[in-house]
């Protein structure tokens, strides 16, 4: 395999990884699918640069070089369509810098359209690409004093340096605006990748001037063609890094709340037995399985915050049987059983749940004296998954389940002493 092709290699499995994990996450808003549609341009001009699939292209139409004009518009395009998502997030202010005018949506088609009319009317008269010592197909090297050729070239490497260059600038403009770390770091990432994709047309095009003017190019063949395999290299894979740092912030997320509707699942299916008729009959026919938890990775969020309101929910159908003397006992058992701090709040809010539940399902009278709201949730998910993660685990606790039936029996006695 061509040593290029090991480079493009490493910026086309990526880019395809990138496409699919995006698409697998259903965008939802103009702004994802504006980076979608850009990585997908990118990763089939990555894909049409290989040798095997530029030969294999050839070899099947019969008409040689037939996939580098396609692979250099598809690059001009998600140039334009990356410059499309950058404008985008950049947060407003007012007044705008005087060049943000030249962002717009109006400007960029234009540029692309005009430059990519342009290159295609002249490509069928460049002359063809050569084969590679390392047998890798080479265009730019016979295009070395061509008209038509560095005509075509200076058509495909323009739009690229003004789109990375606005780019950059914009991500740089992006990341002084917000106050959100994640944002500001994903912006200087893609004003580094930006940036350094701005300086491949200036390198090709000191190549095509070279030829023009007849001065010696300070490279060989095979140095010019890896330092641009190179810079191609750098600049995607800083790109899909700073476009990727929130997705992995959200992938982390969705770790977290997997693993919140694994841990919550026992407590959850003790509780919801509870509420409304038409709660119940809902989850008996559309319920999840413990395998749907572990395996279905989507609208995990949804499916979290779910069994979060359902175990409030019944959290509060429980309530009159939560007196304020078994609130108060339920912490001294707590720390009897060895539990401090957080853990003893948890278990104390574990004991309360199950003796009420206990307690509805023999259809004992409410309390006298009702202790009122007992779980300590806030409006962050993770934050009420993670704390009711705690609260299941001891109330799945075989010995915090028998300290419970003995304060339920201990109760019991008391009530027939008063009586």
């Amino acid at each position: 395999m061509p040593a290029d092709d090991i480079i493009d290699l490493l910026t086309t499995i990526p880019l395809w990884a990138v496409v699919a994990a995006r698409l697998y996450a259903r965008p939802k808003t103009p702004g994802q699918w504006a980076i979608c549609w850009t990585f997908m341009a990118l990763a089939v001009a990555a894909t049409l640069r290989l040798t095997a699939v530029e030969h294999g292209i050839a070899v099947l139409t019969g008409i040689p070089d037939l996939a580098i004009l396609p692979k250099h518009l598809l690059v001009m395009l998600c140039c334009a369509l990356l410059l499309g998502w950058v404008e985008s997030v950049v947060p407003p202010r007012d007044p705008e810098p005087a060049w943000r005018r030249w962002t717009g949506h109006k400007q960029r088609m234009a540029l692309f359209i005009s430059t990519g009319s342009v290159a295609t009317a002249v490509f069928p008269y460049a002359l063809p690409s050569m084969r590679a010592p390392d047998g890798s197909t080479d265009f730019a090297t016979p295009q070395y004093g061509d008209v038509p050729g560095t005509l075509h070239l200076v058509m495909y490497l323009l739009p690229m340096g003004v789109a990375l260059s606005v780019s950059t600038m914009l991500c740089i403009t992006a990341a002084r605006r917000t106050d959100v770390w994640l944002l500001r770091l994903c912006m200087y990432l893609m004003a580094a990748g930006a940036g350094v994709g701005a300086l491949y047309p200036c390198y090709r095009l000191t190549y095509l001037v070279c030829g023009l003017t007849g001065w010696a190019y300070p490279l060989t063949e095979a140095e010019f063609h890896r330092g641009g395999s190179l810079i191609q290299a750098a600049t995607i894979l800083l790109v899909i890094i700073g476009s990727s740092v929130r997705a992995a912030d959200m992938l982390w997320r969705s770790v977290r709340y997997r693993r919140g509707l694994i841990a919550l699942r026992p407590l959850w299916q003790e509780l919801v037995s509870v509420l409304t008729p038409d709660v119940i009959l809902t989850h008996l026919k559309h319920g999840t399985s413990p395998k749907e938890d572990r395996r279905r990775l989507r609208d995990l969020y949804g499916r979290l915050d779910a069994r979060v309101v359902e175990i409030s929910d019944a959290h509060f159908e429980l309530l009159p049987w939560i007196s304020t003397d078994l609130h108060h006992r339920a912490l001294v058992a707590a720390r009897a059983a060895g539990l401090h701090g957080a853990d003893a709040r948890a278990a104390r809010e574990a004991i309360c749940l199950r003796a009420a539940r206990t307690k509805a399902i023999d259809g004992e009278a409410h309390a006298s004296r009702p202790a009122g709201p007992v779980l300590a949730l806030h409006n962050d998910l993770l934050d009420n998954a993670s704390w009711l993660a705690k609260v299941a685990r001891h109330y799945t606790s075989p010995r915090l389940a028998a300290v419970t039936a003995e304060l339920i029996t201990a109760q019991k006695k008391s009530q027939e002493v008063a009586a």
